[in-house]
């Protein structure tokens, strides 16, 4: 018997730097808004890793397919020289079938104790000119994340073109940002976990709706 219950909204991520803000780590949400990305536009993603947000264990648990993650493509730095390098090297990853970059935790190498004096803010405000970059040349979004809400931080929002914010709710997580908000679809069940399992549900309902249309790869705008 189909279900009765409306698919559950997520937003669509807009050509430049998208902000996600979400309680501790954003694992969940952030995946299921990549992977939704990927379902609705075609393409493939170029994730500039921090913080092992984008393992394998994660992203197979919440793709309603295992080709899904073939357009993946993941790079991952474990010092602040080597994410600085791949946010650079991502010149030559990024192409006309790149949809989405990604970078999580975009701060959080760049906090650690072997970068000193005014060299941290320098290299995050280098790889965020050099992402927002990407996205006015390709015309695609650049979805973020942060460790900590702070003034070393605060040029993350600053370049933001929209924030995302993910509030728990009695019914489970709701997005909202400037022009969208989750609606919120009900259940049985009084309360919603927000487990991996929990946002594989939600891919699972909206896969439908994205097959409807013919898979094209996106083919963003290079000017």
């Amino acid at each position: 018997m189909r279900s009765s219950h409306p698919v559950p909204e997520l937003p669509r991520l807009s050509p430049g730097i998208q902000l996600l803000e979400a309680p501790d780590r954003a694992i969940g949400p952030l995946q299921t808004l990549v992977l939704d990305a990927l379902m609705a536009d075609g393409g493939e993603a170029v994730w500039i890793d921090a913080h092992n947000h984008g393992t394998s264990v994660y992203l197979a648990e919440v793709a309603p397919s295992p080709r899904l993650l073939e357009r993946v493509h993941i790079a991952r730095g474990f010092t602040p020289y080597q994410h600085q390098s791949l946010v650079g090297d991502a010149v030559e990853a990024v192409t006309e079938a790149t949809s989405v970059i990604v970078a999580p935790a975009i701060d959080a190498h760049y906090r650690e104790a072997d970068v000193r004096g005014n060299e941290p803010s320098e290299m995050l405000l280098q790889s965020l000119s050099q992402l927002a970059g990407y996205a006015r040349e390709w015309k695609i979004p650049v979805l973020m994340t942060r460790v900590a809400t702070d003034g070393f931080s605060a040029p993350i929002e600053h370049a933001a073109r929209d924030t995302i914010e993910v509030e728990q709710t009695d019914f489970g997580p709701r997005f909202v940002g400037a022009d969208f908000e989750t609606l919120i679809y009900h259940s049985n069940a009084q309360t919603l976990q927000t487990t991996l399992t929990y946002w594989t549900r939600i891919l699972q309902a909206r896969q439908p709706l994205h097959e409807q249309a013919p898979y094209q790869a996106a083919s963003p705008t290079h000017s």
